[in-house]
């Protein structure tokens, strides 16, 4: 595998309030726009929801890259936590219930054929997880972040227990969780596999203010 995959996951990313904001508006507040296929490397893919949030290629009807449509304060609640140079994309993602009856693997994609930092949020659980390069899969749980690099093989899934998964996509440069963000809010993460240097050091020792 090569030295630029990795993963970081952190549960209970956002505190209680932020997360009720933020779920609510990504399932309740944002127009989805039908796209009749997940993923076009999978003929039989099936349909699936999505909408663009924030594209650094902008359009007249933009401002700075945000959708109008939408307000961007709920979207800060996450993204501010994050340590982000440039935003390429922020898309948020409604998958509905597999049409099998076994959760649906969609084929394996990259976001961008370039390295760059990725982090995928999941708003609620359900049994469809997200597959990485080395086959390690992330289950989606609420107020969970997945913090990796999109350019390296991931798929996602449709979920056979609820009617739809809903995850929040960023593609972005810049490393992981701001420092502050880290020491005073989260602990050790759920897992993690080849982080890169220092992005996870500040939980390890607490009481360090210096």
């Amino acid at each position: 595998m090569s030295d630029n995959f990795y993963y970081i996951v952190y549960d209970n990313f956002l505190d209680g309030r932020e997360f009720g904001i933020f779920k609510h508006h990504i399932e309740m507040d944002i127009a989805y726009n039908l796209t009749p296929k997940i993923n076009s490397l999978d003929e039989n893919s099936q349909w699936y929801l999505a909408q663009m949030l924030y594209i650094a290629t902008t359009y007249c009807d933009w401002n700075g890259g945000w959708n109008n449509m939408f307000p961007k304060d709920p979207l800060l609640l996450l993204l501010s936590k994050i340590h982000m140079q440039t935003i390429i994309r922020v898309k948020a993602n409604m998958y509905p219930r597999s049409r099998l009856k076994k959760v649906e693997a969609h084929a394996k994609h990259q976001d961008y054929i370039y390295d760059h930092q990725g982090a995928l949020f999941y708003t609620d659980e359900c049994d469809a997880p997200t597959t990485l390069a080395d086959g390690t899969q992330i289950e989606s749980k609420p107020n969970r972040l997945l913090l990796f690099n999109p350019a390296t093989p991931h798929s996602s899934s449709s979920p056979t227990d609820k009617d739809y998964r809903f995850t929040v996509n960023i593609n972005y440069f810049g490393m992981g969780v701001k420092k502050g963000y880290l020491r005073e809010h989260l602990g050790p993460p759920t897992m993690a596999h080849n982080p890169p240097k220092g992005w996870i050091d500040e939980y390890k020792d607490m009481s360090d203010t210096s």
